[in-house]
C-alpha cells in the first residue's frame, strides 16, 4: 500500500472497524469526532451499530451486523487532517511552578473572596468610572477610558468588582500582577510568567419579551413583523474570559446552577496559570520553529552558492577543454601546413614568409591552450585604441575589422 493510499478511507476496513470498536474509541483513532466519522460512514454507505448494540454485546448477546451493502458507483474519499494535540502542561512547565499551580488549585473559595482588597487602586479606579457611567441598549454599563474590563449592570456592579477584586488579589498574592492596557483594546490584562494573559468579566443579557400592545394596532404589526417583539436584559449572570489562550485550555468561566462564578475563583485564577505556561510553551514552541527554518534557510542559500560554484568550476572546465581542443587542431593544422610545404619546396625556415606564419601560428595556438603560459600579442593592446574623451558618437558606427582569407596553398602567402 502507498503513501497516497493511507489519505483515504478504505470502506471494508472501515466496516470492519465500526462494527468492532465504538464510535466515540475509533474516532480518537483518527483524530476526528465521532459525529464526523458518522458522517463519513454515511457518505461511504456503511451502516452503523445502533442504540444498545455494545451493551448487549458485553452481555453476551449476539448482535445483528448488517453486511456491507455495494456501491453503485466507487466513492474515494479524503481522510481529513487530525487534530492538533495541546501540549502537555507537566512539559513545560517546572516542577515549583505546577506545585503553585496545585497550592492555588486548593484554596477555598471562601479565603480568596476574603482576601480580596476593595480598595485596591484598579477596583478603586473601575468602581468611580461605572458608579456614573451610562448604559448601553443592554444596560450594561459603558465608559471612556482605560478602567477593568468590567462589562454589567449597574444592579450587579458591586458583585462584579468583589469577584475582580478577589482575582486580582490571589494573583497578586502569587508574584503576579495586573494591570489595564492603555491602546484600543483598554482590556485588563495579568503579567503571569512573563506572559500577558488578557482577562475581563461580563455579564450576560438575556432575550426578553415585550408585552404585546392590543391586537390589530399599527405599533403590534411594526413590531411582530420580524417575530414577536424582543429585548435585552441582563440576567445576573456573569462569566470571565481570557482572550489569548492557546490549545484546550479553559479559557471561560461561567455561572452554573450548580456553582457560582465565586466558587470557581481557585480554579480561574489557576486556569490564568495554565494558559500563561501554554502560551509561553507556544511561544517557545514558534521561536524554536522559527531558528529551525532560518538554518533550513541558510542551509538553502549555502547549497545553492556550492552549486553556482560548481556550475561556474563546471563552465570553466567546459571552456578549458574547448580552448585546449582548438589549439590541438591548430597545431595539427600547422604541421600539416609545414610537411606540405617541405614536399612542395617551399622554404619553411624563420625569416621567411610561410616560416614566420608557421611561428606566429603556434604563438596562437599557446595562446588558446590553457596547458601553456599565454605568449604576448597586440590583441591585449586592444583597450589603448578607445578614445581618450569618448563621447555620444565614439559607440555608434565602427569599421569592422579587413576580412582575412588565407591563400590556396597556404604557403603562397607572402
Amino acid at each position: 500500500m502507498s503513501a497516497d493510499d493511507n489519505k483515504f478511507w478504505n470502506r471494508d476496513e472501515l466496516y470492519q472497524e465500526v462494527w468492532s470498536t465504538p464510535m466515540r474509541t475509533l474516532a480518537k483513532k483518527y483524530g476526528i469526532s465521532d459525529v464526523g466519522l458518522a458522517k463519513v460512514c454515511r457518505k461511504l454507505s456503511i451502516p452503523r451499530p445502533g442504540l444498545g448494540y455494545w451493551a448487549r454485546k458485553e452481555a453476551g448477546q449476539k448482535g445483528n451486523q448488517p453486511p456491507l451493502p455495494p456501491l453503485k458507483e466507487k466513492i474515494v474519499l479524503r481522510k481529513p487532517d487530525p487534530r492538533k494535540e495541546p501540549p502537555k502542561l507537566s512539559d513545560s512547565a517546572t516542577e515549583p511552578e505546577l506545585a503553585q499551580i496545585e497550592k492555588v488549585e486548593r484554596t477555598a473559595s471562601e479565603v480568596l473572596l476574603k482576601r480580596g482588597n476593595m480598595s485596591h487602586p484598579l477596583v478603586a479606579q473601575a468602581r468611580s468610572i461605572l458608579k456614573s457611567a451610562g448604559a448601553d441598549d443592554r444596560k450594561i454599563l459603558w465608559a471612556g477610558g482605560s478602567y477593568l474590563h468590567v462589562r454589567v449592570s449597574k444592579d450587579s456592579l458591586d458583585r462584579a468588582l468583589r469577584i475582580m477584586a478577589a482575582v486580582i488579589s490571589a494573583i497578586e498574592d502569587a508574584g503576579f500582577s495586573v494591570g489595564v492596557e492603555t491602546g484600543e483594546s483598554k482590556k485588563s490584562f495579568a503579567k503571569i510568567y512573563g506572559q500577558q494573559i488578557s482577562f475581563g468579566l461580563s455579564e450576560k443579557t438575556d432575550r426578553v419579551e415585550i408585552l404585546a400592545p392590543p391586537k390589530g394596532g399599527l405599533l403590534e404589526r411594526v413590531l411582530t413583523f420580524g417575530g414577536k417583539p424582543v429585548t435585552l436584559e441582563p440576567s445576573g449572570k456573569f462569566s470571565i474570559e481570557v482572550w489569548n489562550g492557546w490549545g484546550s485550555t479553559q479559557i471561560r468561566w461561567r455561572d452554573r446552577k450548580s456553582r457560582s462564578l465565586e466558587e470557581q475563583l481557585p480554579q480561574i485564577v489557576a486556569g490564568f496559570m495554565r494558559i500563561a505556561l501554554a502560551e509561553r510553551a507556544e511561544k517557545e514552541r514558534r521561536a524554536a520553529e522559527e531558528r529551525e527554518r532560518q538554518l533550513r534557510a541558510e542551509e538553502r542559500a549555502r547549497l545553492e552558492e556550492s552549486i553556482k560554484a560548481e556550475r561556474s568550476k563546471i563552465r570553466a572546465l567546459d571552456v578549458a577543454a574547448s580552448r585546449w581542443s582548438r589549439a590541438e587542431r591548430i597545431r595539427s593544422f600547422v604541421s600539416a601546413a609545414h610537411d606540405a610545404a617541405v614536399q612542395n619546396g617551399q622554404p619553411v625556415n624563420p625569416g621567411s614568409p610561410f616560416g614566420d606564419w608557421i611561428v606566429w601560428a603556434g604563438l596562437q595556438a599557446d595562446r588558446l591552450d590553457p596547458l601553456k603560459a599565454s605568449p604576448c600579442s597586440v590583441i591585449d593592446r586592444i583597450a589603448e585604441t578607445a578614445p581618450e574623451y569618448p563621447s555620444y558618437y565614439s559607440y555608434g558606427y565602427r569599421k569592422p575589422d579587413p576580412v582575412f582569407r588565407f591563400p590556396k596553398p597556404v604557403w603562397r602567402m607572402q
